[in-house]
């Protein structure tokens, strides 16, 4: 396959059920906003695809009929959706992801579950991608470890992560969990990585790999998203945006 201009939206930490309403606009008991927004901003760019890269719920004590609004939401997305955890909603034995599977498999979200990465295709295959689930936000776990060898045939590769980067001479938090280096990114050897767990936009792009955090939607450092234009001639682009909550709420 001969590789094809792609937009995507990266997009993560959206933390549903983690903030409460500050505007006057009417909401739902847990507010949407966040994903109302990410909708309208997937549609104003005309992407192909959105990436979440972790923690799309705050935490696991989530109800079923709040679990199923959301996916629906999701699934009103531009395009293809990828959806990594975090450390938020991480995929062990207490996941909401586990506890309401038929959910997620009844959506056409496409859900990394892998424990040790795993690697498919998105786009008709113009897009090579891999993801590892987390299981534990501990030292023991890093999210760019086991990374697949960059595919042969000539498709863009991406690769998704959530955790803590540190740069050169933080040795002080090697103790971090889930920590990222720049010889983790480098080495993935990517077109681009899509990260998440960091609220405010941040480029850590290393050794030739594009490599951004998109920041978070909402909450502390957020509002901001980002666009990642894959051109064959260009290369790859990253424009941040503003995300734009609904002034009449999700209600």
């Amino acid at each position: 396959m001969v590789r094809r201009r792609v937009r995507l939206l990266h997009t993560s930490d959206i933390h549903v059920a983690g903030y409460a309403p500050t505007s006057e606009a009417p909401h739902l008991d847990q507010c949407l906003c966040d994903l109302l927004a990410i909708e309208q901003l997937g549609h104003d760019h005309e992407v192909d695809g959105v990436i979440i890269a972790g923690d799309l719920f705050d935490h696991a004590r989530v109800e079923e009929d709040l679990v199923t609004a959301v996916f629906a939401q999701l699934d009103k997305l531009p395009g293809e959706v990828i959806l990594l955890v975090g450390n938020h909603d991480a995929h062990d034995d207490r996941s909401i992801y586990l506890r309401y599977e038929h959910v997620v498999q009844s959506s056409s979200v496409r859900f990394v579950d892998d424990h040790a990465g795993a690697e498919s295709r998105m786009l008709d295959g113009a897009i090579h991608l891999w993801g590892r689930a987390m299981t534990e936000h501990s030292s023991a776990y890093r999210p760019l470890h086991g990374v697949a060898p960059r595919p042969a045939d000539d498709v863009w590769y991406l690769v998704m992560g959530h955790g803590h980067h540190i740069g050169p001479g933080r040795a002080e938090d090697q103790h971090r969990s889930s920590i990222i280096t720049n010889d983790d990114v480098r080495a993935t050897g990517a077109d681009y990585v899509a990260l998440g767990h960091h609220h405010v936009t941040s480029d850590v792009s290393m050794g030739g790999v594009t490599a951004w955090y998109s920041g978070a939607p909402s909450g502390y450092g957020g509002g901001q998203a980002l666009v990642v234009d894959l051109c064959p001639t260009d290369g790859v682009s990253v424009t941040q945006v503003a995300v734009e909550h609904p002034g009449d709420g999700c209600a």
